[in-house]
């Protein structure tokens, strides 16, 4: 995935170390940083075994072109990821076999822990298992090579082992809760802390869908406007964690009477905006009676239904026709109306009606609530 700069930051520090991702820069790190181990080994010709000289100056190649490549690519593919990571595995077991210091050798081999727990930053499980795997296949290889003694063997592979599976479950860990936090904030941001139901977002983000389906299939869309009765009168009566509460159950019974792919979104206050999918008007006026009945029935309250149908045909190109957001507007306006008339004829009731085709086109949803002023 490219992510685009901004002009106006290009050739800034800030705008370049943009264009590689966190895993990127950790396999650049690991790569620059064992250069001058390798550099170290070649000067001194005691620290590697005879004759294995050119393995070191293999291995050098290998991550100086990696480094390379890495650079010039700045976002590896998980694909990329594992082939340099895979070879940089065989270069550091390679590197522990050569050495002629038992330490070192050891110290060397703990290196292996860099590629799973790189890993497990970006890449998917089975990556993640798949490095994890070979870097304790390295470890037992080396470990049996250079033990003197099962004690040795049991000493030095567990703690390299060790060594590679602490940090990669701690990343894991980590990355599994911070993707948890996002999906919470997420949802978070498009429902109403309160009753749990839509916000104004939550409902523009989902309205697509549910338009398209309905012209799919040929039926219309219902666009309905709850209100709760005397709001402020019960608030002044009960309290108002008496008032938020009556709110949740409205909310409770209103999601468990809509037609099951319905949108639910609490507007503002005590008024609520539903959104859905019906055949005719008369399917709308028994949806938004059966809401009434559902509150009056299930809550202390009483609430107040104003709704309108309409066919939906989405345009493509022609500018002149409403936005969704800007048609939603429309149509919640229609059914404010009616809304307002089945207060004037008392309350507890539901006045609804069918209105002309609508047309809209895909543009910007600009998420913005009118606070209802609870004197309804």
């Amino acid at each position: 995935m490219t992510e685009h700069v901004p002009t106006a930051e290009r050739g800034t520090g800030r705008s370049a170390g943009r264009k590689f991702d966190q895993r990127t820069i950790g396999v650049l790190a690991s790569e620059t940083g064992a250069i001058p181990l390798i550099i170290l080994g070649l000067v001194s010709p005691t620290f590697v075994k005879p004759g294995l000289m050119w393995v070191l100056v293999l291995i050098g190649v290998y991550t100086l072109v990696s480094a390379a490549i890495t650079v010039r690519v700045k976002r590896l593919s998980d694909s990329g990821f594992a082939i340099l990571s895979f070879g940089g595995m065989l270069g550091v077991a390679g590197s522990a076999l050569i050495i002629t210091d038992d330490g070192s050798a050891f110290a060397v081999l703990v290196l292996l822990a860099a590629i799973p727990a790189l890993a497990a930053m970006d890449s998917s499980l089975p990556i993640v298992l798949g490095f994890i795997v070979t870097a304790a296949v390295l470890v037992c290889v080396v470990v049996t090579v250079r033990a003197t003694s099962v004690t040795a063997w049991a000493v030095g592979g567990g703690a390299a082992l060790l060594a590679i599976m602490v940090p990669t479950y701690l990343v894991t860990s980590l990355r599994r809760r911070l993707t948890a936090l996002i999906d919470q904030h997420s949802r978070l941001s498009v429902t109403d802390p309160l009753t749990s139901a839509l916000n104004r977002r939550g409902l523009l983000d989902s309205a697509v869908h549910l338009f398209r389906s309905a012209a799919d299939a040929g039926r219309l869309v219902a666009s309905l406007v709850v209100d709760v009765d005397n709001f402020k009168r019960y608030n002044d009566t009960h309290g108002h964690s008496a008032g938020d509460a009556v709110l949740v159950e409205i909310t409770r019974s209103i999601e468990t009477t809509v037609p099951p792919d319905s949108l639910v979104a609490r507007s503002g206050g005590e008024e609520f905006a539903i959104l859905a999918v019906t055949d005719d008007a008369a399917g709308l006026g028994r949806l938004a009676d059966d809401i009434c009945v559902a509150v009056a029935t299930g809550t202390d309250a009483t609430v107040s239904v104003g709704g309108v149908c309409t066919a939906i045909t989405e345009c493509t190109s022609a500018t002149e026709v409403r936005t969704l957001p800007e048609l939603m507007d429309q149509l919640s306006a229609q059914a404010d109306q009616l809304l307002y008339a089945a207060k004037a004829m008392g309350r507890n009731r539901a006045e609804t009606a069918a209105v002309a085709p609508s047309h809209w086109r895909a543009g910007p949803h600009p998420s913005h609530t009118a606070p209802s002023d609870g004197s309804r």
